[in-house]
Protein backbone atom coordinates (compact mmCIF):
# COMPACT_ATOMS: atom_id res chain seq x y z
CA UNK A 1 0.00 0.00 0.00
CA UNK A 2 1.24 3.48 -0.87
CA UNK A 3 1.64 5.83 2.10
CA UNK A 4 0.51 9.30 0.97
CA UNK A 5 1.19 12.49 2.92
CA UNK A 6 -0.36 15.80 1.88
CA UNK A 7 1.76 18.85 2.64
CA UNK A 8 0.17 22.29 2.29
CA UNK A 9 0.51 25.93 3.28
CA UNK A 10 -2.65 27.55 4.66
CA UNK A 11 -3.19 31.19 5.58
CA UNK A 12 -5.12 32.19 8.70
CA UNK A 13 -8.25 32.55 6.54
CA UNK A 14 -7.77 29.04 5.16
CA UNK A 15 -6.38 29.85 1.71
CA UNK A 16 -3.72 27.99 -0.29
CA UNK A 17 -2.54 31.17 -2.00
CA UNK A 18 -2.93 34.94 -1.79
CA UNK A 19 -5.50 35.08 -4.59
CA UNK A 20 -7.09 33.24 -7.50
CA UNK A 21 -4.42 32.14 -9.95
CA UNK A 22 -1.62 33.26 -7.63
CA UNK A 23 1.35 31.00 -7.01
CA UNK A 24 1.53 29.20 -3.69
CA UNK A 25 5.22 30.11 -3.77
CA UNK A 26 4.19 33.61 -2.64
CA UNK A 27 3.56 32.15 0.81
CA UNK A 28 7.19 30.98 1.07
CA UNK A 29 8.20 34.61 1.63
CA UNK A 30 6.54 34.49 5.06
CA UNK A 31 8.82 31.87 6.60
CA UNK A 32 12.53 31.42 7.13
CA UNK A 33 15.38 29.02 6.55
CA UNK A 34 14.59 26.59 9.40
CA UNK A 35 11.18 25.74 7.98
CA UNK A 36 12.49 25.67 4.41
CA UNK A 37 15.17 23.14 5.40
CA UNK A 38 12.60 21.00 7.24
CA UNK A 39 10.23 21.20 4.27
CA UNK A 40 12.87 20.00 1.80
CA UNK A 41 13.95 17.24 4.20
CA UNK A 42 10.37 15.93 4.00
CA UNK A 43 10.75 15.67 0.23
CA UNK A 44 14.02 13.76 0.64
CA UNK A 45 12.31 11.24 2.93
CA UNK A 46 9.72 10.23 0.31
CA UNK A 47 10.06 8.10 -2.79
CA UNK A 48 7.81 10.31 -4.93
CA UNK A 49 6.28 13.78 -4.98
CA UNK A 50 3.00 14.71 -6.66
CA UNK A 51 1.37 17.91 -7.89
CA UNK A 52 -1.51 18.44 -10.27
CA UNK A 53 -1.50 20.03 -13.70
CA UNK A 54 -2.87 23.30 -12.26
CA UNK A 55 0.11 23.65 -9.94
CA UNK A 56 2.50 23.04 -12.84
CA UNK A 57 0.76 25.80 -14.80
CA UNK A 58 0.62 28.35 -11.97
CA UNK A 59 3.86 27.65 -10.09
CA UNK A 60 6.22 26.02 -12.61
CA UNK A 61 7.73 24.02 -9.70
CA UNK A 62 11.01 22.10 -9.69
CA UNK A 63 9.93 19.57 -7.01
CA UNK A 64 13.53 18.81 -6.09
CA UNK A 65 15.50 18.69 -2.83
CA UNK A 66 17.58 21.85 -2.61
CA UNK A 67 17.78 23.05 1.01
CA UNK A 68 18.48 19.71 2.70
CA UNK A 69 20.51 16.58 2.15
CA UNK A 70 18.93 13.72 0.24
CA UNK A 71 17.92 12.42 -3.15
CA UNK A 72 15.21 13.93 -5.31
CA UNK A 73 11.93 11.98 -5.24
CA UNK A 74 10.30 10.78 -8.45
CA UNK A 75 8.04 13.56 -9.71
CA UNK A 76 4.46 12.50 -10.50
CA UNK A 77 1.90 14.69 -12.25
CA UNK A 78 -1.70 13.57 -12.90
CA UNK A 79 -2.88 15.51 -15.98
CA UNK A 80 -6.03 13.90 -17.35
CA UNK A 81 -5.80 15.44 -20.84
CA UNK A 82 -2.01 15.67 -20.88
CA UNK A 83 -2.15 19.45 -21.10
CA UNK A 84 1.04 20.66 -19.42
CA UNK A 85 3.15 23.64 -20.53
CA UNK A 86 5.88 22.07 -22.62
CA UNK A 87 8.38 24.67 -21.38
CA UNK A 88 7.80 23.69 -17.72
CA UNK A 89 10.98 23.16 -15.75
CA UNK A 90 10.06 19.65 -14.63
CA UNK A 91 9.62 18.59 -18.26
CA UNK A 92 12.99 19.94 -19.35
CA UNK A 93 15.57 19.47 -16.59
CA UNK A 94 16.29 15.81 -17.34
CA UNK A 95 15.17 14.48 -13.94
CA UNK A 96 12.79 11.49 -13.81
CA UNK A 97 9.16 12.56 -14.12
CA UNK A 98 6.04 10.44 -14.58
CA UNK A 99 2.94 12.03 -16.10
CA UNK A 100 -0.34 10.14 -15.72
CA UNK A 101 -3.09 10.83 -18.26
CA UNK A 102 -6.55 9.43 -18.91
CA UNK A 103 -7.71 7.73 -22.07
CA UNK A 104 -9.14 11.10 -23.12
CA UNK A 105 -5.65 12.51 -23.67
CA UNK A 106 -4.82 12.79 -27.36
CA UNK A 107 -1.96 10.82 -28.88
CA UNK A 108 -0.39 14.14 -29.90
CA UNK A 109 -0.36 15.41 -26.31
CA UNK A 110 1.12 12.13 -25.07
CA UNK A 111 3.84 12.07 -27.73
CA UNK A 112 4.79 15.69 -26.99
CA UNK A 113 5.30 14.76 -23.34
CA UNK A 114 7.21 11.59 -24.15
CA UNK A 115 9.58 13.60 -26.32
CA UNK A 116 10.85 15.40 -23.22
CA UNK A 117 14.00 14.11 -21.48
CA UNK A 118 13.36 11.50 -18.75
CA UNK A 119 9.58 11.96 -18.95
CA UNK A 120 7.41 8.84 -18.91
CA UNK A 121 3.68 8.85 -19.63
CA UNK A 122 1.18 6.25 -18.38
CA UNK A 123 -2.55 6.02 -19.02
CA UNK A 124 -4.70 5.47 -15.91
CA UNK A 125 -8.45 5.95 -16.13
CA UNK A 126 -11.11 6.79 -18.71
CA UNK A 127 -12.27 10.41 -18.32
CA UNK A 128 -9.85 11.48 -15.59
CA UNK A 129 -6.78 9.98 -13.98
CA UNK A 130 -7.67 7.04 -11.74
CA UNK A 131 -5.51 7.78 -8.71
CA UNK A 132 -5.93 4.27 -7.28
CA UNK A 133 -4.67 2.75 -10.53
CA UNK A 134 -1.79 5.25 -10.57
CA UNK A 135 -0.95 4.26 -7.00
CA UNK A 136 -0.76 0.61 -8.08
CA UNK A 137 1.59 1.55 -10.95
CA UNK A 138 3.86 3.42 -8.56
CA UNK A 139 3.80 0.65 -5.97
CA UNK A 140 4.79 -1.90 -8.62
CA UNK A 141 7.83 0.27 -9.35
CA UNK A 142 8.98 0.30 -5.74
CA UNK A 143 7.41 3.57 -4.60
CA UNK A 144 6.20 3.17 -1.03
CA UNK A 145 5.87 6.78 0.19
CA UNK A 146 4.56 9.81 -1.68
CA UNK A 147 4.19 13.44 -0.68
CA UNK A 148 1.44 15.43 -2.38
CA UNK A 149 2.00 19.17 -2.60
CA UNK A 150 -0.79 19.82 -5.05
CA UNK A 151 -3.60 22.32 -5.14
CA UNK A 152 -7.11 22.03 -3.80
CA UNK A 153 -8.47 19.85 -6.62
CA UNK A 154 -5.73 17.23 -6.46
CA UNK A 155 -6.01 17.18 -2.66
CA UNK A 156 -9.79 16.77 -2.90
CA UNK A 157 -9.34 13.87 -5.31
CA UNK A 158 -6.91 12.11 -2.97
CA UNK A 159 -9.29 12.49 -0.02
CA UNK A 160 -12.22 11.44 -2.22
CA UNK A 161 -10.35 8.22 -3.03
CA UNK A 162 -9.52 7.76 0.69
CA UNK A 163 -5.83 7.50 -0.11
CA UNK A 164 -4.37 9.97 2.40
CA UNK A 165 -2.41 8.53 5.32
CA UNK A 166 -1.13 11.78 6.85
CA UNK A 167 -1.86 15.51 6.63
CA UNK A 168 0.84 18.14 7.18
CA UNK A 169 -0.17 21.81 7.27
CA UNK A 170 2.12 24.80 7.54
CA UNK A 171 0.00 27.56 9.12
CA UNK A 172 1.23 30.78 7.51
CA UNK A 173 0.54 33.74 9.85
CA UNK A 174 -1.09 36.03 7.28
CA UNK A 175 -4.66 36.74 6.19
CA UNK A 176 -4.93 36.68 2.42
CA UNK A 177 -8.13 38.72 2.37
CA UNK A 178 -9.05 37.15 -0.99
CA UNK A 179 -12.46 35.52 -0.71
CA UNK A 180 -12.03 33.76 -4.05
CA UNK A 181 -8.55 32.35 -3.36
CA UNK A 182 -8.47 28.53 -3.38
CA UNK A 183 -9.26 26.79 -0.12
CA UNK A 184 -7.69 23.57 1.18
CA UNK A 185 -10.10 21.25 -0.66
CA UNK A 186 -12.18 21.96 -3.77
CA UNK A 187 -14.00 19.47 -5.95
CA UNK A 188 -13.03 19.36 -9.61
CA UNK A 189 -15.15 18.24 -12.55
CA UNK A 190 -16.71 14.84 -11.93
CA UNK A 191 -15.69 14.77 -8.26
CA UNK A 192 -18.09 13.82 -5.50
CA UNK A 193 -18.62 15.48 -2.14
CA UNK A 194 -16.40 14.26 0.67
CA UNK A 195 -17.88 12.30 3.52
CA UNK A 196 -17.06 13.16 7.11
CA UNK A 197 -13.69 11.87 8.29
CA UNK A 198 -11.97 12.32 11.64
CA UNK A 199 -8.29 12.93 12.24
CA UNK A 200 -6.07 13.15 15.29
CA UNK A 201 -3.32 15.68 15.85
CA UNK A 202 -0.11 13.67 16.28
CA UNK A 203 2.47 16.45 16.27
CA UNK A 204 2.63 20.23 16.57
CA UNK A 205 5.67 22.50 16.47
CA UNK A 206 6.82 25.95 15.38
CA UNK A 207 9.63 26.69 12.93
CA UNK A 208 10.55 30.15 11.66
CA UNK A 209 7.45 31.55 13.36
CA UNK A 210 5.15 29.17 11.49
CA UNK A 211 3.07 26.50 13.21
CA UNK A 212 3.20 23.03 11.67
CA UNK A 213 0.46 20.52 12.46
CA UNK A 214 0.51 16.83 11.55
CA UNK A 215 -2.61 14.64 11.52
CA UNK A 216 -3.33 10.95 11.01
CA UNK A 217 -6.80 9.43 10.57
CA UNK A 218 -8.97 8.08 13.36
CA UNK A 219 -10.40 4.79 12.18
CA UNK A 220 -14.18 4.71 12.09
CA UNK A 221 -15.76 2.72 14.90
CA UNK A 222 -17.00 -0.71 13.87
Amino acid sequence: MLEITTLSELTIDGKLSLGPGASSKDLFAFYGDDLRTWFHAQRAQHDAIMVGAGTVRSDDPELTVRYAQGADPLRVVPASLGHLPLDSRLLNDGRPTLVAVSNQASDEAVEALRAKPMVEVVRCGEDRVDLAALSAVLHARGVRTLIAEGGSRLLHSLFEAQMVSQIVIKHIPVISGAADAPTFLRAGDGASALSLSRWRLTEWFIKSGVGVSIYRPIEAAA
